[in-house]
């Protein structure tokens, strides 16, 4: 099996279970996150592209998963023209299925990303181009961005929502060890387990699981200005909440609680306290960039 084949596979598997990010499940923690992104409250894409883009006629997303993105940005009429393509079957199929049942046409497929590097398309055919937590699973970034740079239209513009982390999520000794300092902390009704810890992967693990996660996640915000103009870049954080909440009981913290949301509250202000103070670093970030 190729190593394009296997994380296939690893996302099919991923969709087939409904298996999610669990940070901005919490909607108090989405919240927080929109307003790093764009300094206003409400969802990001309703700011990018009523307030920060001209029209967009054609979009493309480039690993699309199951297509939550880009139904909403047809839903609202925010591009005229959207063609998504994922690697996981599964996930094509699922977003398929919702935009037939809301009656959205979209042009999602199925193709590799290592497809698209090789044979992007036609030049100059989107006006705009989407990676919302694909880019960091680009090995290949350089081709990738040459190959983007080529289907966008000049004055075009690259949207990047991304983790831009540790590769493979290998956090520093110092960030595993506060993530589990807090961790300690958070009253054992909310944790999955007693004695749950951040542990580190081993490089079996990573391979067995996931062998493009963050596979060159840093080298993407230095990048991107080497192929695009940036016109607008924030950086999140998320160093503490994002490995943080794949430890917490999701019903729990989730539960709209008066207990549950004074505890999220609290998460997010030691995570703005500490990234502020250089203790964390910022390992997400939200930027769009235009082809000259």
């Amino acid at each position: 099996m190729t190593e394009s084949n296997a994380a296939a596979d690893h996302w099919d598997a991923m969709y087939a279970s409904a298996t999610r990010s669990a940070w901005t499940q919490n909607p108090i923690v989405a919240q927080e996150v929109y307003t790093r992104m764009t300094g206003q409250s409400g969802f990001w894409l309703d700011w990018l592209f009523t307030q920060k883009l001209p029209p967009v006629n054609r979009l493309l997303a480039v690993g699309c998963g199951d297509g939550g993105h880009e139904l909403a940005i047809a839903r609202l009429n925010f591009a005229r023209e959207v063609v998504a393509f994922d690697a996981s079957p599964v996930a094509i199929q699922l977003a398929r299925a919702s935009a037939e049942a809301e009656g959205l046409s979209i042009d999602f497929s199925v193709r590799l990303f290592e497809e698209f590097i090789e044979e992007p398309g036609q030049a100059d055919a989107f006006d705009a181009v989407l990676f919302s937590g694909s880019l960091h699973h680009v090995v290949d970034l350089e081709g990738m961005l040459t190959s983007v740079r080529k289907v966008l239209r000049p004055g075009g513009m690259v949207i990047v929502n991304e983790y831009v982390g540790a590769c493979y999520q290998l956090y520093p000794r110092s960030q595993v060890d506060t993530v589990n300092r807090v961790l300690g902390q958070v009253p054992q009704a909310f944790r999955t387990s007693r004695d749950e810890q951040l542990r580190l992967p081993t490089m079996d693990m990573i391979i067995a699981n996931d062998p493009s996660e963050g596979v060159r996640a840093p080298l993407i915000p230095v990048l991107l200005p080497m192929y695009f103009q940036p016109t607008y870049e924030r950086f999140v954080g998320g160093a503490l909440l994002h490995p943080l909440f794949g430890h917490l009981n999701a019903n729990k913290v989730n539960d709209g609680s008066p207990e549950s949301e004074a505890l999220v509250s609290m998460l997010i202000a030691i995570e703005n306290e500490l990234t502020a103070a250089g203790c964390l670093p910022n390992d997400f970030m939200f930027g769009l960039y235009e082809k000259a």
